[in-house]
């Protein structure tokens, strides 16, 4: 009776779960740690939120800062991003094994500015680090990466 029970609770969440799929199976992969001025993310699903300090990042959102403005991000193996004024920027992919220490970390800058600070993944791999910018692939081959795009050419200087 009890499985019977859980059949149909499954079966009554499944369509749920085709509605908001990253509401359901998302998990962090990062906290926001420093913030100045405004800066805006833009979520899979098209939810659009004014960030706040502590609030967290998810693969396959979409990061703007505004003229003024820089954010700091901790990703849950260390790796630190920064992104400075007037900066586009999403979380393409992240894994992060704690136990074994690997995985990938993929960010693609638009425009604008980001510095990266390799942690956990970067130090067990090189190239497990990367930003793709409009014309390039970088890896954070050493423990930073600095990258600028600019905003009228869309190439990395």
């Amino acid at each position: 009776m009890k499985n019977m029970m859980s059949k149909k609770i499954v079966l009554a969440l499944f369509p749920l779960s085709l509605l908001f799929p990253t509401a359901i199976f998302a998990q962090s992969v990062g906290v926001v740690k420093t913030m100045l001025g405004k800066v805006q993310l833009l979520r899979a699903e098209g939810e659009l939120i004014n960030l706040a300090l502590g609030d967290e990042v998810f693969i396959a959102d979409k990061l703007q800062t505004k003229q003024n403005s820089s954010v700091g991000i901790l990703f849950s193996d260390d790796t630190r991003i920064g992104a400075g004024p007037d900066t586009s920027f999403s979380i393409d992919d992240y894994q992060f094994d704690s136990k074994t220490q690997l995985g990938r970390a993929d960010l693609s800058l638009k425009n604008g500015t980001l510095a990266v600070v390799g942690g956990k993944l970067a130090a067990k791999d090189s190239q497990s680090v990367k930003v793709h910018t409009p014309t390039s692939t970088l890896t954070a081959t050493c423990s930073t990466l600095s990258v600028k795009v600019d905003p009228l050419t869309k190439e990395a200087p």
